[in-house]
């Protein structure tokens, strides 16, 4: 075999590898696709993800026929999208390992989760949760009317190094609702190395929660 031949082998084997890992990352990243309110059989039929696999079932009573097994909780613990599939107001999240959905009446109550697979120095988390912030921004969520509540400012360089340092010291997040319909806790937090106050060293995770809103709006 030529050299020229040795290396457009070598170059096709690359290639072949490379389209490999990308077709199996996108066939092992799962959708979970939910809302508040949502019953926890269409969770099943709308997910790729393994619902009934990961979800802890609580027993009905053995002595009435009309009390079912009820679903208390979905755990997130493999690369997963979740998609919260709301008509007017939904949106998908990239993929996390981090969540869990909760369940009350055989729907879904509430979703904690993170748009994240793991935590991320200052400046790659402070760029996913404007990412974050502007899908939901686009998907008609409002700020709750509350004291202080404000969407996150952080297009200077000032404006960040102040972000950057209240995290030391505290969490900080925003609350976001649906008049009527949901509420949404977007919040960001120093995760690691926080108590040296190095803005080097230092991770930081994004939480997301939802649930009913409950604003009385």
């Amino acid at each position: 075999m030529t050299e020229s031949k040795q290396r457009w082998l070598i170059f096709i084997v690359f290639i072949l590898l490379v389209s490999g890992s990308l077709v199996y990352a996108r066939l092992s990243t799962k959708t979970l696709s939910v809302h508040i309110g949502k019953p926890y059989e269409q969770v099943i039929k709308d997910s790729t993800f393994p619902v009934e696999e990961k979800t802890a079932i609580y027993p009905g009573d053995p002595n009435n026929a009309k009390d079912p097994r009820r679903p208390g909780s979905t755990w997130i613990s493999s690369p997963t999208v979740i998609e919260f599939d709301d008509p007017a107001y939904g949106f998908k999240l990239p993929p996390t390992v981090f969540g869990a959905v909760t369940y009350g009446g055989q729907k879904v109550s509430t979703v904690t989760t993170s748009p994240m697979l793991e935590t991320m120095p200052f400046t790659a988390a402070v760029d996913r949760l404007v990412d974050v912030q502007n899908i939901l921004k686009s998907g008609g969520w409002m700020l709750e009317p509350l004291e202080n509540n404000d969407w996150f400012s952080v297009d200077s360089a000032a404006e960040r190094e102040r972000l950057q340092v209240k995290l030391f010291d505290q969490p900080v997040g925003i609350d976001l609702y649906v008049p009527g319909k949901y509420s949404l806790l977007l919040l960001i937090k120093c995760y690691g190395s926080c108590g040296t106050r190095d803005s080097v060293a230092a991770k930081y995770l994004i939480d997301i929660s939802v649930g009913r809103d409950r604003s009385g709006t």
